[in-house]
């Protein structure tokens, strides 16, 4: 009779067990057996041979992990077609083959690969563990707290840096009666007013920070210490006393919202010139005049064109860029409310009142929220110059010093350091790293590297006085210490990444490899390519009709940083001035800050240019922005087809010799290194999944 049991088929491992009774131990053995003979294609990958070189195995486990980190995952690889499978397993051999040329050849030893490698590392290692320790961190958490504003204010009491332990204890007494008179009733508007040492708390004029009312802010806009506090106080109640670098605060908070999309729009708009009755109600008819046409359907970016006195907004059909932000205070509020009542794309505006002027505005687009990862860089760029990224660095530099060994040689730098004057430290250092005698003389150990005072002194003449000056010139030189051992220690724990972190391992092997992948294709192919002329003319020669202009738009270009210049200069050819008259004017005028350019374009191509293609001979656009320059553009006519010379297609050539070359070379090292491939077999490639 057979025993009972169940069994378990996971990617090729069956296991029996006879801990729950389910069913026939017999019938279970039965089962396993078909489930491994239907899935031994897929649960057996590490043994499925795709490519063989020099007798190596290139298995499909080997493939699907490659190709997975080409697409992103095995979840977006498992999506690809056969032939992309086939097509990604000829393009890698390809590359494992020169890989093992390289490595033949003696590429991976050379002392300039090797160099360049180790310059890379120094360079990299260092912005990697920071970004990796300190800036996405905080991205992340920019990111997450910019969802919401904060609408607080606070009282603070203000306390240096270095202050005595006397002054911070009398600050500490004035903070804390403070926020005692705060728990037995007194309004903190009134408080702030009175006892704030923020100046704008008693200022009428403060747009923010009257009666410590700071309005809605949202992360990166307050010191961490702060916005921490302010995003973790609950809405109605004050905070804990909060130390910042500026001193002691309480906070008020007194609400909290969801961030809101920025709002794209257009504006018409009419100045009030005059400040009598008469004159403000001409404007108004005018005013009403222009809604009342928009209303009967006239085009919005017309009327903005020749009537809206925002001269900067006018030539684009009255757009204002860039977007508007919703808590930005710099907004007259008259138009961020109308702005911001705006529901439907298109919709207009009553008109409204300003503090500039009348206005109608239309609503064009409103901005969706971005995803963390299309927002890193901009919110990097923001960390980096918060000071929180500097306290974070330090603070990663302070404990990466608890990791190594360190002494320093204070003895030398006291008796170095003896008769100087306290002010006179900096330097005095700086004529020490000029003597060469520094070179030799060991200053700081820290695991098994050695820095000399040459080195120290050479860092420490170039540092920044933040703290003011120690009693005496020893007890200054020790705050250089601290930063120089800051640095090393940094240093020394990034040079040590490859050894503990996964990531940075792989990216110093694919730099590594790619370096030598561009030596082994430097020597074969484009070197060759390049230095062989007569090779490049008979290729020329013989394949002329590949090597064609097609017709071409002639679209002549002004460029300028300032868009009063190009006004003018556009201004002055629509008066009849001719192309050579311009150029003339711009060589005897510096006023006219101006660069002429003649572009060919052969069509459409995703640019700039593609905004002149659709006029006429003699039409321009209007001012357009690219590649931070301001520019309009003519068209000039057409060049017809031609040849293209041998010069002008030199490149051209080049690249089809390139082709060549490459893939004799690829014929080359697969004869010489047996390559075999099975492409056939890649049909079942993640089929797991």
């Amino acid at each position: 009779m057979d025993s009972w049991g169940t069994v378990t088929v996971n990617r090729g491992v069956i296991d029996f067990s006879s801990k729950s009774l389910s069913i026939p131990m017999k019938t279970a053995r039965r089962i396993a057996l078909i489930a491994a003979m239907l899935s031994a294609p897929i649960a057996f990958a590490q043994d499925i041979v795709v490519a063989e070189i020099d007798g190596e195995a290139f298995t499909l486990a080997d493939f699907e992990r490659e190709y997975a980190k080409t697409v992103g995952s095995a979840e977006v690889a498992s999506q690809d077609s056969l032939p992309e499978y086939t097509d990604f397993l000829r393009r890698y051999v390809n590359f494992l083959i020169k890989l093992k040329e390289a490595e033949g050849a003696g590429y991976f030893e050379d002392p300039g690969i090797q160099s360049e490698i180790n310059e890379y590392r120094s360079s990299f290692a260092k912005p990697y563990l920071i970004d990796n320790e300190i800036v996405t961190p905080i991205v992340e958490d920019l990111y997450e707290k910019r969802k919401h504003f904060v609408h607080a204010s606070h009282i603070m009491i203000v306390l240096p840096q270095g202050a005595s332990p006397a002054d911070t204890l009398r600050a500490w007494d004035r903070i804390t009666a403070l926020r005692d008179s705060l728990a037995q009733g007194v309004n903190f508007g009134d408080l702030a007013y009175r006892q704030s040492e923020d100046r704008t708390a008693s200022s009428e004029n403060s747009k923010r920070g009257f009666r410590g009312d700071l309005g809605p802010f949202s992360a990166g806009e307050m010191i961490k210490p702060f916005e921490d506090a302010a995003y973790g106080t609950p809405v109605g109640e004050i905070s804990d006393v909060v130390r910042s670098a500026y001193g002691y605060h309480l906070i008020k908070v007194h609400g909290r919202e969801d961030a809101k999309p920025g709002y794209h729009v257009s504006h018409i708009m009419l100045r009030f010139l005059e400040e009598t009755p008469s004159d403000s109600a001409k404007v108004r008819a005018r005013m009403d005049s222009l809604k009342a046409l928009l209303d009967e359907g006239a085009s919005f970016d017309d009327l903005a064109r020749a009537h809206s006195e925002d001269r900067g907004s006018a030539r684009s059909g009255g757009s204002l860029q860039p977007a508007i932000s919703y808590h930005d205070p710099n907004w007259d509020k008259s138009f961020h409310d109308a702005a911001f009542a705006l529901e439907e794309i298109g919709q207009m505006s009553d008109v409204i009142e300003s503090q500039y002027g009348l206005h109608i505005i239309r609503l064009d687009q409103v901005d969706s929220f971005r995803t963390l990862d299309e927002m890193y860089d901009e919110l990097a760029n923001m960390a980096r110059a918060l000071p929180r990224m500097r306290e974070a660095e330090t603070a990663l530099a302070r404990s990466s010093r608890e990791l190594y060994t360190i002494s320093v040689d204070t003895l030398l730098l006291s008796r170095l350091l003896g008769g100087i004057q306290r002010d006179s430290v900096q330097q005095y250092l700086g004529e020490l790293a000029a003597i060469d005698s520094a070179e030799a003389m060991p200053l700081v150990t820290l695991a098994d590297s050695s820095y000399t005072l040459k080195q120290f002194a050479n860092f420490a003449a170039q540092q920044t006085n933040t703290v003011g000056y120690g009693p005496t010139a020893f007890t200054q030189s020790l705050i250089y210490v601290d930063a120089f051992l800051n640095d090393k220690a940094l240093a020394y724990r990034a040079f040590e990444l490859e050894k503990s972190d996964t990531g940075f391992r792989e990216i110093m092997q694919n730099f590594e490899e790619g370096l030598t992948i561009f030596k082994i294709m430097e020597d074969s192919v484009w070197n060759a390519s390049s230095a062989d002329t007569l090779r490049l003319l008979n290729h020329f020669n013989a394949n002329i009709e590949r090597y064609q202009w097609p017709e071409r738009y002639r679209l002549l270009e002004i460029s300028g940083a300032a868009d009063s210049v190009l006004i003018e200069a556009v201004d002055w050819l629509d008066e009849g001035r001719t192309w050579a008259d311009l150029v003339e004017k711009i060589a005897s005028d510096s006023t006219w800050n101006l660069q002429l350019d003649t572009v060919l374009v052969p069509g459409l191509t995703n640019s700039v240019y593609d905004r002149a293609l659709n006029l006429s001979t003699g039409e321009h656009t209007s001012i357009v922005s690219a590649h931070n320059r301001r520019l309009v553009l003519f068209m000039d006519g057409s060049e017809p087809p031609r040849p293209k010379t041998f010069e002008e297609a030199r490149t051209e050539v080049m690249a089809d010799i390139q082709i060549v070359l490459e893939q004799n070379l690829h014929m080359r090292l697969r004869s010489k290194y047996r390559v075999k491939t099975f492409p056939d077999r890649l049909a079942t490639a993640y089929q797991r999944l």
